[in-house]
């Protein structure tokens, strides 16, 4: 099978980016042909108002990322697309080039992001589900992502924009969630159950005794 992954990875190495290559190497391993396509937020800089409004906005629809993923789609033919994490230099919006092409599109659940803007679940040392419970402008109110009221509005922006375009229950294909916590969270979330799947371990062959 030949399998396109997408991962925007972070500007400090963290668990996401270590899943997403170790699904590489098991994929590999197993004799899929795997293709990659990255971004890194270390192409971002640091600081300016103009920079995070930029930011804010391709992370809804990022145009460049979308128009490369188009080309790939078109150059290679994956037979599924796999992404990991989109925010904020790929953006929902690659989901879109795929779904045009005809590709399905699995999306690994590795943390809260369509649910909570700070993408945790968590403020104040607390565990935290008002934006689950009573919708995003809560997480607005309390500054959630990056102590900031304005770059909170921007993630939750993204997240009820494709809300609203139906991009998490029509586009994507499948999900993948750790758990089965997690899982049920998105479900309740509103990720449709038949397209939220447990990830399962793969199984390994036990080694035969030659002398049995």
């Amino acid at each position: 099978m030949k399998i396109l992954l997408c991962h925007n990875y972070y500007r400090q190495p963290g668990g996401e980016d270590t899943e997403y290559s170790a699904e590489k190497a098991l994929l590999t391993s197993f004799g899929h042909q795997v293709l990659e396509y990255v971004r890194r937020n270390d192409e971002i800089p640091l600081d300016g108002f103009l920079t995070k409004v930029s930011l804010g906005l391709r992370s809804i629809w990022a145009s460049d990322s979308v128009g490369e993923i188009r080309a790939v789609l078109w150059r290679e033919k994956p037979d599924v697309v796999h992404f990991h994490n989109t925010f904020p230099l790929i953006s929902p919006g690659a989901y879109y080039a795929c779904y045009d092409a005809g590709v399905p599109v699995v999306q690994t659940l590795q943390n809260y992001r369509l649910l909570c803007p700070a993408a945790t679940l968590h403020r104040s040392g607390e565990i935290c589900e008002e934006c689950l419970e009573h919708g995003l402008l809560r997480g607005v109110k309390h500054g959630c992502y990056r102590g900031s009221r304005s770059t909170t509005a921007m993630v939750g922006l993204m997240l009820a924009f494709h809300r609203w375009m139906n991009t998490w229950t029509e586009i994507v294909d499948r999900y993948i969630a750790p758990t089965e916590f997690v899982r049920r969270k998105f479900v309740q979330g509103g990720i449709p159950a038949d397209k939220n799947q447990r990830k399962t371990q793969p199984r390994v062959p036990r080694p035969r005794c030659a002398n049995r």
